[in-house]
């Protein structure tokens, strides 16, 4: 039976708690750096009340969970693919802010395996989204992927 199919669930094994170390460190590697993200005299005139997490980054920890420990490699290797490139992602929307002492959780389906014009390459899509503690969507996106029929 096949394992890549639409509407197949993906398998996420891990969730990060996310603390003040991280918020910064991810910051100010990614380079965002503005006051609602770095500043907590700021962020405690917000409605957050906090500084939060930026968006992009959301998208970071939440994709970073799907691929920790190979779980999508996994799935893929089972029907004898292999991940070639990450092609794009769409439709991201983030839902819920995420803030110091979140943990987030990530949940994926298939969404698509279609052929290309080399007979060994398909691209493969999958919706992703993460969760908090509370069970509140954070953020959900698509992710496109080049994949390979291995021989």
């Amino acid at each position: 039976m096949a394992n890549v199919v639409p509407g197949a669930k993906i398998p996420c094994r891990v969730a990060r708690t996310l603390d003040v170390g991280d918020f910064s460190m991810l910051h100010q590697l990614l380079w965002f750096n503005m006051a609602i993200h770095s500043n907590s005299e700021y962020g405690k005139k917000t409605w957050f009340k906090e500084r939060s997490l930026a968006g992009p980054i959301i998208f970071t920890v939440v994709d970073g969970l799907m691929h920790n420990a190979d779980t999508l490699a996994e799935l893929l290797e089972k029907d004898g693919y292999e991940i070639y490139a990450y092609i794009g992602i769409d439709n991201v929307k983030i839902t819920t802010p995420v803030l110091f002492g979140d943990t987030l959780r990530a949940e994926a389906e298939v969404v698509a395996l279609n052929p290309t014009k080399k007979p060994d390459m398909f691209i493969f899509q999958y919706k992703g989204r993460g969760f908090n503690q509370r069970d509140q969507q954070v953020i959900e996106y698509q992710t496109t992927m080049m994949v390979k029929k291995k021989e």
